[in-house]
C-alpha cells in the first residue's frame, strides 16, 4: 500500500526543515558590526531532489531545488530572496526543456516544479544557480539587522547540480488519496488519513456560515431513529390542578422565548443556552456529545443577567496555511454577538474580547474567515473587512504570533503587526439620491446580505410600505477584483400595485437569479443577477391566504434558494418547490393523499403549518409551529423529512418545534439533525445508530439427521436506549425495527405513545462454514418487534459447524453480527433385527408326523406291557 504523495505536503516538510535550520542560526551570535572590505564571496552548493524516482511513464515527479541555508533575514515581511534558478531537463531522445525562476518567493530559498516525463529512459536534471549579490529592498526593508547588514554586497557564488531520473515503462502503484468512507458506527475525531469523510461530515457555526437554514456539507438522517433525548426545560402535562384547562401544560416559549436559541455543532459536539424560569437563557450553557448526549462541559455564567458572560451566537472555525501553522487555527471558538466575547469550544473557558469590529454586510470566506462590507456613505466607500486579519499565526520571525488566549483582539489592527483589517477599500459612484445600504435577503436584518464573494454586491435604496417595499432601486457592484466597485446596472423594481408590499426573498449566485415577493398578492418574480432583466413571473403561490402571514411578523417563512429551485412554506401548511432558472412549479407537498398531506381536522388551521427548518443531504426537514399557541396544544404535529428533489416524503416523528426563526430550528451536522420537541420541552438527536445482533445454536452437539435451531436477538445500541426511563422499561434492551416501522416505534420508545401492534423488525442473514471450509447461506429471518429471530435447519455433513448472523444495517442503523458454532456427531449404527427360524416342507409335514408315529408306538408299548402283567 503506498502513501499518499502531494507537492503541497512535501514543500511544507521541506520548508519546515530549512525553517528549523535558519532560527537556529539566528540564535549564533554573530560579529556586530556592518559590511566589511573586502567584500567576500561566499561559495554555494545548488542542492536538487526528483522523487519519486524511478517513476513511470506519463505520471508526475516532484522536483525540490535548493542552495544551502536560507539567505540571511530573509523572512515573510521583506524582499530578501534567492534569485537566477534554471532547471534543464534533457529527455532520453536529446530534447531539452528550460524552466527559470528570476526570484524564488520561498523565504528559504526552495523553488518546487512538477515534471511529467514522457519517455521511457534516463532522463539528466540539471540545476544552476546564478550567484547573487545580497542586498535588498530599502523602501521595502529599510533596516536590517547587525547579522544581516554584516553580509551586505557580499556576493554568492554559483553552483549547479545534475542528477539522473529513470523512467520505466511500467506505472508506480497509484498512491491512497484517502481511506474508504465508514462503513460501521464512526464518532468523532475523524482519523486524518480518512480525508474522503469530509463529505459526509459538517458542522453547524450558525450565520453567517448557515444562510437560510441550508446545510451546504456533509450527510444527515434518511430515518428517524433517535439517537437520544435530553430535557431541556420542564415540558408537558403539568397534572391535576387546573380546573379551567384540563391538561394544562407547562409554557412552552412562543414565539418570543424559544427555549432554544442559536444551538451549535463543532466537531462532534452540540452546543446550546439552557433557559431560566420565563427566560429564554439565563440557566447556563452546555457543551454535550452530539453522538450520545453526554454532557462534556457546562457554563453557568453564560446568559445570566449581571454575570458579563454573554451567549455564543455562532462557531469559528478557520484554515490557516503560514510558513509553519498549517490546518484550521484555533481549534474552534464560540463567539458572542459581533466577536464580543470568545470561548474556547473544548473546555468552555473564556479566551479572547474583541473590541472595534465594523457593523457590516457578513458573509463566511473561503478558508473560514468572516468578510464584512462595510458601506459609508458619507465618502461612498465600500470596504471588506477580513476577520482573519485579527490573528497572526506563526513565529516572530514571521511578524510575530497572537496569544493563544488571554487578550483582547483589535477588530481594526491585528495584534501584532498593527496591519489593517481590511482586505480593499473602494469608492462607489454616485449610486443617486436617497439613503443606500447592502441589501439583504430574507426577513434577518444583515444576517443574508446580497453579497457573493469577488462576485457581485447589491446596494438598495427602498420606499418602504408595511413590513415591505412598495419601490426598490437596486444598483448591482461588481466585487471582481479587475473591476470592483464599478456600476454592473442599476434598475428600480415595483411591487405588483402601489401599496403592495415587496420583499427581496431570495437569490442564487451560482444560477444567476434573484427572487421578490410581493405579500399582498402572493407572487413571485425572477430577475437576472447579471444585468438585472426580468427572467419569469408573476407566479402565484399554490398554497391559500393563511400563507399571507408567513411573510408577515418580520417575514417568517419566506421562499429559500437551494439545489436549483425555490422552496417556499408557512402558513398556509404546503410546501412548494419552483425551477429557480425558469419559476415553472415542480412539485407541491401536504395538498396530496397519504404521505403528502398536511391536512388535520383538528385545529382550525385545515393544512397544519410548515417551517422548511434545515435543508441538507438533497433533503427538506419540515417542523410545524405557530405563533402563539394555546394549551393544551393540537396533537400529532410532525417533523417531516421530504425529498427536496421530488417533493416525497420520507419519514416523519411526532414533534412540535421550537419556533419559526431561523435561530430556532432544527440543525444538522455530521449525519445528525438535532431539534427542541416543545410537546415534551427535550432536545432529541436523530440519525444512523449502532446496533447489535446476538446468536446461538442449540443443541451444541447433535447428530447427523437432527436440526438445530439457531435464535437470536438485534438490538438498537443507540446512547437513548441506556437513558433512566428506556432502560427501566427494556431491560433486556431496546428492538431494532425495519426503517418504515421506525416513525411510530421511537414515538413509543421515547414519547410514551401506544405500543405499535403492526412493528416490523430487521432482516438477519444466517450463514455457515461446515467442517469441509465451505462457505453458505442458509437463510433470511426477520426478527420480530421483540428483536427475536430464530431459524430451524438440518446439518447436512458431520463436523464442526461456525454460524455467522449477520444484520446488513439500514438507514437507521449500522450493521452488526454475531459468531456461534455447533458440532455434528455420526448418527448411532442401528441394531440388526432378530432372525427367524427357517420352516421348511419337512418341519411343517414330515417332522409332526414322524413324532405322532413315535408317540402311537410308546402308547402301543405302554398298553401292552400293561395288559401282560395283569394276566394271571
Amino acid at each position: 500500500m503506498s502513501r499518499t504523495f502531494s507537492m503541497k505536503n512535501k514543500a511544507r516538510n521541506i520548508i519546515s526543515m530549512f525553517l528549523i535550520l535558519a532560527f537556529c542560526i539566528s540564535t549564533i551570535a554573530l560579529p556586530s558590526s556592518n559590511a566589511h572590505t573586502p567584500a567576500w564571496e561566499i561559495s554555494t552548493y545548488a542542492m536538487m531532489v526528483a522523487a519519486p524516482n524511478p517513476v513511470g511513464v506519463g505520471q508526475p515527479t516532484y522536483i525540490s531545488m535548493w542552495v544551502g541555508e536560507p539567505l540571511p533575514e530573509s523572512l515573510p515581511h521583506n524582499t530578501i530572496r534567492r534569485s537566477g534558478y534554471t532547471l534543464t531537463i534533457t529527455a532520453p531522445d536529446n530534447t531539452v526543456t528550460t524552466q527559470k525562476w528570476d526570484t524564488i518567493q520561498d523565504t528559504t530559498g526552495i523553488q518546487f516544479y512538477t515534471f511529467t516525463p514522457t519517455q521511457a529512459g534516463t532522463y539528466t536534471l540539471k540545476f544552476d544557480y546564478a550567484g547573487q549579490k545580497y542586498i535588498w529592498n530599502r523602501a521595502n526593508t529599510p533596516t536590517l539587522s547587525a547579522s544581516a547588514a554584516l553580509y551586505e554586497n557580499d556576493t554568492y557564488l554559483a553552483s549547479s547540480r545534475t542528477i539522473t531520473l529513470t523512467v520505466q515503462e511500467e506505472a508506480l502503484p497509484a498512491p491512497i488519496s484517502s481511506y474508504p468512507l465508514p462503513t460501521e458506527y464512526w464518532t468523532r475525531p475523524i482519523e486524518a488519513q480518512n480525508t474522503d469523510w469530509w463529505t459526509i461530515s459538517s458542522n453547524w457555526l450558525g450565520q453567517p456560515y448557515i444562510n437560510e437554514r441550508i446545510q451546504p456539507y456533509g450527510s444527515a438522517p434518511n430515518s428517524p431513529h433517535i439517537m437520544w433525548s435530553k430535557p431541556l426545560d420542564a415540558g408537558g402535562v403539568v397534572g391535576g390542578m387546573y380546573d379551567e384547562t384540563e391538561g394544562e401544560q407547562f409554557y412552552m416559549g412562543e414565539s418570543y422565548d424559544s427555549r432554544w436559541q442559536s444551538p451549535l455543532i463543532i466537531n462532534g459536539i452540540m452546543y446550546y443556552s439552557l433557559p431560566l424560569q420565563g427566560s429564554r437563557t439565563g440557566g447556563g450553557y452546555v457543551a454535550v456529545d452530539l453522538h450520545t448526549g453526554e454532557e462534556i462541559w457546562r457554563n453557568d455564567q453564560m446568559g445570566y443577567t449581571g454575570s458579563g458572560v454573554n451567549v455564543p451566537s455562532f462557531g469559528y472555525l478557520m484554515s490557516v496555511d503560514s510558513a509553519n501553522q498549517h490546518g484550521v487555527i484555533p481549534t474552534g471558538i464560540l463567539f458572542s454577538s459581533n466577536f464580543a466575547q470568545g470561548f474556547d469550544a473544548m473546555t468552555g473557558k473564556w479566551i479572547y474580547n474583541v473590541t472595534g469590529v465594523p457593523n457590516g454586510a457578513t458573509i463566511a470566506g473561503p478558508k473560514g474567515e468572516i468578510l464584512r462590507y462595510v458601506y459609508t456613505s458619507s465618502t461612498r466607500t465600500l470596504a471588506q473587512w477580513n476577520s482573519s486579519r485579527m490573528w497572526v499565526w506563526g513565529w516572530s520571525n514571521e511578524g510575530g504570533k497572537t496569544p493563544a488566549y488571554g487578550v483582547t483582539l483589535n477588530g481594526t489592527l491585528d495584534y501584532q503587526t498593527k496591519q489593517s483589517c481590511y482586505d480593499w477599500t473602494v469608492t462607489l459612484p454616485n449610486l443617486g439620491p436617497g439613503t443606500w445600504s447592502v441589501a439583504n435577503v430574507g426577513y434577518q436584518s444583515m444576517a443574508n446580505p446580497a453579497v457573493s464573494l469577488d462576485n457581485v454586491l447589491f446596494m438598495m435604496q427602498t420606499e418602504n410600505y408595511g413590513r415591505g417595499w412598495t419601490s426598490a432601486n437596486i444598483t448591482a457592484i461588481s466585487l471582481k477584483p479587475s473591476s470592483r466597485g464599478t456600476i454592473m446596472w442599476q434598475k428600480t423594481i415595483n411591487s405588483a400595485k402601489p401599496y403592495v408590499q415587496g420583499m427581496f426573498t431570495t437569490w442564487d449566485p451560482e444560477m444567476g437569479v434573484f427572487v421578490t415577493y410581493d405579500r399582498d398578492t402572493m407572487q413571485y418574480n425572477g430577475y437576472s443577477i447579471a444585468d438585472g432583466n426580468h427572467l419569469w413571473g408573476p407566479i402565484t403561490n399554490p398554497s391559500n391566504d393563511y400563507d399571507w402571514f408567513t411573510s408577515g411578523a418580520g417575514g417568517r417563512g419566506e421562499a429559500i434558494s437551494a439545489y436549483g429551485n425555490i422552496y417556499s412554506a408557512g402558513y398556509g401548511g404546503i410546501l412548494s418547490c419552483w425551477d429557480i432558472k425558469t419559476g415553472k412549479l415542480k412539485w407541491t407537498y401536504g395538498n396530496g393523499g397519504p404521505g403528502n398531506s398536511t391536512f388535520d381536522v383538528q385545529q382550525p388551521w385545515g393544512y397544519r403549518p410548515i417551517w422548511q427548518s434545515a435543508v441538507a443531504d438533497g433533503k427538506i426537514y419540515s417542523l410545524s409551529t405557530e405563533h402563539s399557541p394555546n394549551t393544551p396544544m393540537y396533537k400529532d404535529a410532525l417533523v417531516r423529512c421530504i425529498n427536496a428533489t421530488t417533493g416525497e416524503e420520507i419519514w416523519t416523528l411526532m414533534g412540535w418545534s421550537t419556533g419559526m426563526a431561523a435561530q430556532n430550528g432544527a440543525i444538522v451536522a455530521d449525519g445528525y439533525l438535532a431539534f427542541a420537541n416543545t410537546y415534551d420541552m427535550k432536545v432529541y438527536v436523530i440519525g444512523k445508530g449502532p446496533s447489535s445482533t446476538t446468536v446461538s445454536a442449540g443443541p451444541k452437539s447433535t447428530t447427523l439427521g437432527q436440526s438445530v435451531v439457531i435464535e437470536g436477538k438485534v438490538l438498537d445500541m443507540a446512547a437513548g436506549t441506556k437513558q433512566q426511563e428506556q432502560a427501566a422499561r427494556f431491560p433486556d434492551g431496546v428492538p431494532a425495527v425495519s426503517d418504515e416501522s421506525m416513525g411510530r416505534w421511537m414515538e413509543y420508545v421515547y414519547m410514551q405513545k401506544p405500543r405499535p401492534t403492526d412493528t416490523v423488525g430487521v432482516p438477519v442473514t444466517i450463514s455457515i462454514v461446515d467442517a469441509n471450509g465451505n462457505y453458505r447461506e442458509i437463510g433470511t429471518v426477520n426478527s420480530d418487534a421483540d428483536g427475536f429471530y430464530s431459524l430451524n435447519w438440518a446439518p447436512d455433513i458431520e463436523g464442526k459447524y461456525t454460524v455467522y448472523a449477520s444484520f446488513g444495517g439500514s438507514e437507521s442503523y449500522w450493521p452488526s453480527h454475531a459468531i456461534t458454532s455447533f458440532a455434528v456427531d455420526p448418527a448411532a449404527a442401528t441394531p440388526a433385527p432378530p432372525q427367524e427360524p427357517i420352516t421348511t416342507m419337512a418341519d411343517t409335514y414330515l417332522l409332526p408326523g414322524i413324532i405322532a408315529i413315535i408317540i402311537a408306538i410308546a402308547v402301543g408299548f405302554a398298553v401292552t406291557i400293561l395288559v401282560l402283567r395283569k394276566r394271571p
